[in-house]
């Protein structure tokens, strides 16, 4: 339950608000299960407020302060946070289904099983976010760091991936069915067990990435570099490798049947025809 106290506080505008924050620094409100919904914020001081089960649906919170703040199970669908620095936030299960977030910096935030449906997160830093089993069906995650982020189990199929930073990346158990990753950078990540039917990664790299047991069907590798990347015991029937850059791969008891090897690189630095 909220502080009332706190509530009234807020209601006296983000202005009143931030004043009194910066007054009483020792101060931890308490805004939990408030309903917050399409109220402007813009701007405001949330940091290591307690939001958990929060209504925000619909909430302006561009350029706000949410280090550290507590949002486990609130509800932010159509939320707006653009360029809002959420660093270690706590975010579990939040649903943020449609949010924009684009620019939104959540390096080091929880966001494990969280819903992001739909959501916009262009440009944003996910960089060590955690991600594990989070809902990320549709995503749009073009040019957003996901440097060293655990996306375990989580599901981006059909997310947009292009020109993203996903270098060290944990996608162990992830669902990327149909996602497109064209020119992502996936050096060093660990992709074992991913589903990659369907997903499009032209001139992606994927340089030393660890590709045990993914699951390739239909998958679109046109001009990836997959250097000294780990593919053994993995079928690639019907996907397409054109051009790709395969030098010093472990291809050990993997089916190249049907895949499409025109200009690829082999293991052995010979070029197919």
């Amino acid at each position: 339950m909220a502080n009332e106290a706190h509530l009234l506080q807020l209601k006296e505008g983000v202005d009143a608000w931030n004043q009194w924050r910066e007054a009483t620094p020792d101060t931890l409100p308490d805004l939990e299960g408030a309903n917050l919904n399409q109220m402007s914020l813009n701007s405001i001081n949330f940091q290591d407020v307690n939001l958990n089960h929060a209504s925000l649906i619909g909430t302006e919170l561009d350029f706000a302060n949410l280090i550290e703040a507590s949002l486990v199970n609130a509800n932010m669908s159509g939320i707006d946070l653009k360029d809002a620095d959420l660093s270690r936030a706590n975010l579990t299960q939040a649903n943020l289904l449609g949010a924009y977030l684009s620019g939104a910096n959540f390096t080091q935030a929880n966001l494990s099983h969280a819903t992001l449906q739909r959501a916009d997160l262009t440009g944003a830093n996910l960089t060590s976010a955690i991600l594990v089993k989070a809902v990320l069906i549709g995503s749009d995650l073009n040019r957003a760091d996901l440097t060293g982020a655990d996306l375990s189990e989580a599901d981006l199929s059909r997310s947009e991936l292009g020109r993203s930073k996903l270098t060290r990346a944990d996608f162990t158990g992830a669902i990327l069915n149909e996602a497109r990753l064209i020119g992502a950078e996936m050096s060093e990540a660990d992709m074992t067990n991913v589903d990659l039917r369907g997903a499009r990664l032209n001139r992606a790299n994927l340089s030393d990435t660890l590709l045990i047991g993914a699951w390739f069907s239909g998958t679109t590798l046109l001009g990836a570099r997959l250097n000294r990347a780990t593919l053994s015991g993995i079928n690639l029937r019907d996907t397409n490798l054109s051009g790709a850059n395969l030098t010093d791969a472990n291809l050990r008891g993997a089916n190249l049947n049907d895949a499409n090897l025109s200009n690829a690189t082999m293991p052995d630095g010979t070029v197919r025809d």
